[in-house]
């Protein structure tokens, strides 16, 4: 079997509201549909996150064409290191991953398509048959988050998650009042996406620990691995890192000098599903969970990750997504339906799902007429 096309889609999807952050807010998710032909009829699909853009990333797959055109699909490791190796991307390793991620995922969905099995099975079996992930409290008013709280909990969501590290709606006031509006329960996790320093992060996060907080994400720089590692040390409550453990050597770095209890990492962070299943074994063997980190991923990105997140023993707690916002996605059937805040393992060959042709139009026009959903728009009443 031989690769004859690599096809590249950017489509922008609508949220139904807004997501706000620190560094701004979004109105959707844009990312890069992959498409790979091969001369056995057999199509596998990917998606490449639009982080730093789309733009950057339709050049990564752009440049990696003439490498897998030609190649055997199921040489998946070689086709990689050529890409990282002989093409450059080793030294770019951040901007490259968001994009072959989605290239890896369309060879892998050939290949299961290929031996008739579901990706599951290649990377080793199942260990569980249904897949846990969060409810997303967006910020916004206090009765409005809280709410929204409720509303998880009530369709059975067992963890939800809110960004923190600014204002208005990103404070510990808000924190304290989703937990009031929901109890004790349900697990409450918070996001800071790098915005404290040491002592403001030691100071939020014990008036967080009343709260029963699961864990506070990446509540420092992500290139200040010290400083990570003594607000650890500060505290009670687990910190994870996200942005720090972008990639399977820094992942290693982190968790030999202890400085996190959770990882929050992805595919497109390390460069495809391959390498974040070994990035899930290397935290196993230090008695470290995994989290599966969402720059915002649609249908093909959420059913490709959860294959492996099925087969991680240390991947059992609640992993991200952004469905709770999107009005829409683009594999046939539309959203995913969420029982009691989890995705069943599929057990269609390959990834599972396929795209839908109307669907990828629809916001593959909405893509060429309003352009990129960046989440680096400026916030609601910031200063």
């Amino acid at each position: 079997m031989r690769v004859t096309a690599l096809r590249t889609t950017p489509v922008s999807v609508p949220f139904e509201g807004e997501e706000t952050w620190t560094y701004g807010r979004r109105r959707g998710i844009t990312n890069v549909l992959v498409e790979l032909e091969t001369d056995e009829d057999l199509v596998g699909i990917g998606e490449a996150v639009g982080w730093p853009t789309p733009e950057v990333a339709l050049d990564v797959l752009a440049s990696a064409r003439d490498v897998v055109v030609g190649r055997d699909p199921f040489r998946i490791e070689e086709l990689l290191a050529t890409l990282y190796l002989q093409r450059g991307w080793h030294y770019f390793r951040h901007t490259a991953g968001c994009a072959l991620a989605g290239l890896e995922a369309a060879l892998w969905d050939v290949v299961g398509k290929a031996c008739e099995l579901p990706l599951h099975v290649l990377f080793g079996g199942a260990v569980r048959e249904r897949v846990a992930y969060y409810w997303y409290v967006p910020a916004g008013g206090r009765e409005e988050m809280a709410a929204s709280a409720r509303a998880g909990v009530e369709r059975g969501f067992g963890t939800l998650y809110l960004k923190v590290g600014f204002e208005p709606a990103g404070t510990v006031a808000d924190v304290r009042a989703v937990r009031e509006a929901v109890g004790s329960g349900p697990r409450l996790r918070v996001d800071a996406n790098e915005a404290w320093t040491v002592a403001e992060s030691v100071a939020a996060i014990r008036e967080l620990e009343p709260l029963g907080v699961e864990f506070v994400e990446q509540p420092v720089s992500m290139y200040d691995r010290a400083a990570l590692g003594e607000v650890q040390e500060r505290v009670s409550v687990p910190v994870a890192a996200n942005q720090t453990t972008w990639d399977e050597f820094a992942t290693l770095d982190v968790l030999l000098r202890g400085l996190a209890s959770v990882v929050v990492t992805d595919p497109h962070q390390v460069g495809g599903l391959a390498r974040f299943k070994k990035v899930a074994a290397i935290a196993e063997i230090a008695d470290t969970p995994v989290v599966k980190h969402s720059f915002g991923d649609l249908g093909v990105s959420t059913f490709a990750a959860l294959h492996v997140l099925a087969t991680c023993p240390n991947c059992a707690l609640a992993h991200q997504t952004h469905y709770q916002l999107l009005a829409d996605d683009v594999v046939r059937g539309g959203p995913p339906s969420f029982v009691d805040g989890g995705l069943p393992v599929p057990d269609g060959a390959g990834i599972g799902v396929e795209l839908d042709p109307d669907r990828v139009a629809a916001y593959a026009d909405l893509f060429s007429r309003e352009g990129t959903f960046s989440p680096y728009e400026p916030r609601r009443g910031a200063a």
